[in-house]
C-alpha cells in the first residue's frame, strides 16, 4: 500500500496536479515530488549527498555515499550496484553515461550497474558536472587553499583550467560560456585569457550552494544559503526565499529543489514565464 501511495503521488506531480499555489505571475505552482514520509524505512537512515541530476530517461537522480537512486513511478529505487567506497559526486554526460567520483577515481557506470574506474584523479572527493564536450572536475574540499578546476575529455585526457583560493561549489555552461560558483560569488571564465570575471555576488556568509541553467531562456538559477535567484543579462532577481540552501536543477520548464537533510524534493513549475527581470 505504501508503494502504491508513493507511486500515485509521483504520478500526480509528473502529470501536473497543483499541490500548492504560489502567489506569482502566470501559472507558477509548487509540486511535491518526494518527502521523508514517502521513503521506505530502509532509506531513512541514508545520508543523501548534495547532488541532483536528471537521467536520460528523465528520472530525478540523487545519491548517498554508497548508492545512487532514481525517483520514478514506483517511488525511489536504487540505480546500479552499491559501491564499497565513498561517492562524492556524479553527473550524466552529454551522451547519457553516468559518471561518478568515487574516492580519488573517476568512474562510469557500465551496463551491469557497476561503477568502473576510468582514471585516477589528483585529489579525492571532487565534484563533477556536465559540459557539452567535456566533463568538469573540481575541488570542493581540500586541506590546502588550492582548489582546482579541470576539463576532462574522452580518451582519459584532462586539463587544469584554474586554481582558486576558495572551494568551487558548481560549474555550468551557458551560451558557450562557463560559470563557476566560488564562495558567495558567480564568476564567468574565459578560456582565452584564463580570467575570472564576477557576474553576481552575495554577502560573504551567504554562500552559493548550487547553480543550474535554463538553456532556452539563458537564465542562470542560483541557490544560496538563504534563497534562490535568477540571473539573465546581468539582471539578478529573487525567485523565492522559501527554499534556501537546497540543490537545484532546471528541467522541463521547472526548477527542481532538493533538500538532502529533509529528503524533500519540490518542483517549481512554469518558473521562467513568471519571472520579471
Amino acid at each position: 500500500m505504501k508503494k502504491a501511495i508513493t507511486a500515485f503521488m509521483v504520478f500526480l506531480c509528473f502529470s501536473g496536479a497543483q499541490m500548492i499555489s504560489a502567489q506569482q505571475k502566470n501559472t507558477l505552482r509548487y509540486e511535491i515530488m518526494l518527502s521523508s514520509n514517502m521513503l521506505e524505512p530502509s532509506l531513512k537512515n541514508d545520508h543523501f549527498l548534495n547532488i541532483l541530476d536528471i537521467s536520460p530517461g528523465k528520472y530525478i537522480t540523487i545519491s548517498s555515499d554508497r548508492k545512487i537512486y532514481m525517483l520514478g513511478w514506483g517511488g525511489i529505487n536504487q540505480f546500479g550496484q552499491a559501491t564499497d567506497s565513498t561517492i562524492s559526486s556524479f553527473a550524466f554526460a552529454s551522451d547519457g553515461l553516468l559518471m561518478a567520483i568515487v574516492n580519488d577515481r573517476l568512474c562510469y557506470m557500465n551496463d551491469k550497474g557497476i561503477l568502473v574506474t576510468l582514471v585516477k584523479l589528483p585529489d579525492a572527493n571532487m565534484g563533477i558536472s556536465e559540459g557539452k564536450d567535456v566533463m568538469y572536475l573540481f575541488n570542493q574540499k581540500k586541506e590546502d587553499e588550492k582548489y582546482r578546476l579541470y576539463a576532462f575529455a574522452k580518451g582519459g585526457r584532462y586539463k587544469q583550467l584554474l586554481v582558486s583560493p576558495l572551494p568551487l561549489t558548481a560549474v555550468v555552461e551557458m551560451d558557450d560560456s562557463l560559470y563557476i560558483a566560488i564562495g558567495s560569488g558567480i564568476f564567468s571564465y574565459s578560456p582565452e585569457d584564463s580570467k575570472l570575471n564576477l557576474v553576481a555576488g552575495f554577502q560573504k556568509d551567504n554562500e552559493i550552494k548550487s547553480v543550474t541553467v535554463d538553456p532556452i531562456n539563458s537564465i542562470l538559477y542560483i541557490a544560496t544559503r538563504d534563497a534562490i535567484y535568477a540571473l539573465q543579462n546581468e539582471s539578478l532577481v529573487l525567485v523565492t526565499s522559501d527554499f534556501g540552501g537546497g540543490i537545484i536543477k532546471y528541467f522541463d520548464k521547472g526548477l527542481i529543489i532538493f533538500n538532502p537533510e529533509t529528503s524533500d524534493i519540490i518542483r517549481i513549475v512554469n518558473i521562467a514565464g513568471s519571472i520579471v527581470f
